[in-house]
């Protein structure tokens, strides 16, 4: 399955990734591992970077270097644990990050409200919708953020993902499934 073997890869890079940006702990990499401050920084980044660069994803670069993570072979990350890339898969194109979530719920909660707080006016789905799933409305292409709790290693893990449907621009990693 694609998804799983993705967020195994990610989180093994994530994990065994240097980190080559000292700026990490002044941007809040430091803080207490499930804190407030810790889950608001990595719903910014996903909002920002992912959902921020959303339908193309033309222009994630820029928006992970502004938001303080490193370029590696393997995507975009911040330390301790934070992996973002752009994948083409199964027709779609998605911008994966993943990241830690000892506590999944407030994670996706917190992920969410900031979803909402930065792009809420292309809000599409119920105002009672789940919000691991929700979909948005940019022009005429529907974008919808994924947000997935997982258990690697006995950790709790978010894979969290803003998809949308047709091939990513050249130059993005084809993953399987992928023409």
């Amino acid at each position: 399955m694609l998804f799983r073997s993705t967020l195994i890869a990610l989180v093994t890079v994530a994990l065994h990734a240097p980190s080559v940006n000292s700026a990490v702990a002044a941007n809040g990499a430091s803080e207490e591992k499930g804190s407030a401050a810790w889950l608001a920084m990595r719903a910014q980044i996903f909002s920002q970077v992912c959902m921020g660069s959303a339908p193309s994803f033309a222009d994630v670069d820029a928006k992970a270097a502004k938001a303080g993570l490193s370029e590696t072979d393997n995507g975009w990350h911040m330390a301790p644990e934070i992996l973002v890339d752009v994948l083409d898969h199964d027709g779609f194109c998605s911008c994966f990050m993943t990241m830690q979530a000892p506590d999944s719920d407030a994670m996706i909660g917190t992920i969410h409200d900031r979803l909402m707080q930065d792009h809420g006016a292309a809000f599409s789905g119920p105002n009672t919708g789940l919000s691991a799933v929700a979909p948005f409305q940019f022009g005429d292409q529907e974008v919808v953020s994924i947000l997935e709790p997982r258990v690697f290693n006995d950790e709790n893990w978010l894979a969290a993902r803003v998809s949308v449907f047709g091939p990513c621009q050249t130059g993005v990693i084809q993953g399987e499934g992928s023409e």
